[in-house]
């Protein structure tokens, strides 16, 4: 299995507001990204696979891994490094259609779904803290105590997702978490790289 770095990048290009998503991606693969997933929801399938044909280009130059949200055909296709599923698509079923070394990573929110990413390398737990990109969210935020939970119960490695801040971050990883993933922070960033360094140097 690849080695999982500890900060992912969840990107579309609503996100990125006015400014090109191939740029702002640019900027934080440069200051440290190793890991993109693409969502991008709207896209039929020639357009979506065009931009992740794209995507995975920039992302090579970095050395850096790319999962494209869902879409496990196109990822296999253009030779992503894995892909990022939904509830509702069972990893173990993906497992067995792919070489071992894809990755396959798990949207969960409860410990139910956490019991449900036999077959995923690792998973996203979320919400820790109210989304960023989703104004006016009325969810209901899981915390630390959340996060710590669902780190002891799974058997994966968990990243922590939903309005982390590089402060927030260093508290996450307390808890035992792989990682973060983080969106808004980052593509509607002022400037993306400087986050990029924020993020990181706050884990670390």
């Amino acid at each position: 299995m690849n080695l999982l770095p500890p900060f992912y990048l969840i990107a579309d290009r609503a996100t990125c507001g006015d400014r090109p998503m191939l740029d702002v991606l640019a900027r934080a693969l440069d200051a440290g990204v190793r890991l993109v997933q693409l969502r991008e929801k709207a896209l039929d399938r020639d357009a979506l696979e065009a931009l992740a044909e794209q995507v995975l280009s920039l992302a090579a130059r970095y050395d850096a891994m790319l999962l494209i949200n869902a879409a496990v055909d196109i990822a296999v296709k253009i030779g992503a490094q894995g892909v990022h599923l939904p509830g509702g698509i069972l990893p173990r079923a993906v497992r067995d259609r792919v070489e071992p070394s894809f990755l396959i990573g798990y949207s969960a929110h409860t410990h139910a779904e956490l019991d449900c990413a036999g077959g995923a390398d690792f998973v996203t737990y979320s919400p820790i803290f109210t989304p960023g990109s989703k104004p006016g969210y009325d969810g209901v935020e899981v915390g630390l105590v959340g996060l710590a939970n669902a780190v002891a119960h799974s058997h994966l490695p968990v990243y922590a997702l939903g309005g982390i801040t590089p402060k927030r971050a260093a508290k996450c990883r307390t808890t035992g978490c792989a990682g973060v993933a983080v969106m808004s922070g980052i593509l509607a960033a002022g400037d993306p790289a400087k986050a990029v360094c924020e993020f990181l140097k706050a884990w670390e």
